[in-house]
């Protein structure tokens, strides 16, 4: 049976409040004004998402002309405990795998249906409550007739002291959600050879998202077949800050704008030729 996790900020809000809107939306400039004029006294979770560390991006996922205003957040841990390699090749390999996420959280806000504030966006897990590593998807694929775009997405996460885990995901944005489903997933482990010291992925197995074991080759494919049905296919561009550009930034006047408005310039959705 499927499990659905749903982790947002105010999901219950999200799911009602985020409606299309009949009037035209603003430009993309307008609407980043908007943000940027909203009041911060209240202690709201925007200014909270401000404080952290991580990356940020103005993107248009759903391409409903409304932007939307993406945090990423990645945990680490670093070398397991008792480990002190005396080879320095040895140490950098460590430091390399201590480098991979342990987990990730993603958060976003979205301009609302009014156009005069923004809304929490939905996070929801269809099966495994696992972030997806947004920066770089390898591609998208839109359904026009439900009027859904879909985010390829291979998600690395550090499991254990030198495990692995490759997630195969897509990622949509439907009504106020974003819509996280796992396709398949890899497992393996990290071997480190003394003489080099160089880390080496070692693949042990996959599975779909059912659970089932499945070949290497089925798991290279299974976005592009579980986006079979979709008549369009794109090449995608995020561009990300980190937010402490942002956050310092804001001390000088209108300076987050720039900012904000080059992360917008960078997002694009380029078609692939048939």
């Amino acid at each position: 049976m499927k499990r659905k996790f749903i982790r947002g900020l105010a999901a219950a809000a999200a799911a009602s409040s985020l409606l299309f809107g009949a009037a035209q939306a603003a430009t993309p400039e307008e609407q980043i004004d908007v943000i940027l004029n909203l009041p911060v006294a209240h202690g709201d979770e925007l200014e909270m998402r401000l404080r952290e560390n991580g990356d940020f991006a103005v993107t248009d996922l759903d391409g409903n002309g409304r932007i939307e205003l993406l945090f990423l957040q990645e945990m680490r841990n670093g070398l397991p405990e008792g480990v002190e390699p005396e080879n320095e090749n040895v140490r950098s390999a460590w430091d390399c795998i201590a480098g991979i996420p342990v987990s990730r959280k993603l958060y976003g806000y979205e301009i609302s249906a009014n156009g005069k504030t923004i809304d929490p966006i939905a996070v929801v897990f269809t099966d495994d409550e696992i972030d997806p590593d947004f920066r770089y998807p390898k591609g998208a694929y839109r359904d026009t007739k439900r009027g859904i775009t879909y985010y390829d997405v291979a998600t690395l996460t550090r499991v254990g002291d030198g495990g692995y885990r490759v997630s195969i995901q897509s990622v949509s944005l439907q009504n106020g959600g974003l819509q996280i489903q796992t396709l398949a997933s890899e497992y393996g482990n990290y071997a480190i050879y003394h003489e080099q010291g160089t880390p080496e992925a070692i693949f042990d197995y996959a599975e779909d998202r059912y659970g089932n074991k499945i070949e290497p080759r089925a798991f290279e494919t299974v976005a592009s077949d579980y986006a079979a049905g979709c008549e369009e296919r794109f090449r995608v561009s995020i561009r990300w800050h980190p937010i402490q550009a942002l956050r310092e930034a804001k001390i000088q006047p209108n300076g987050m704008k720039p900012l904000m408005l080059d992360s917008w310039q960078g997002f694009s959705l380029e078609p692939k030729k048939p």
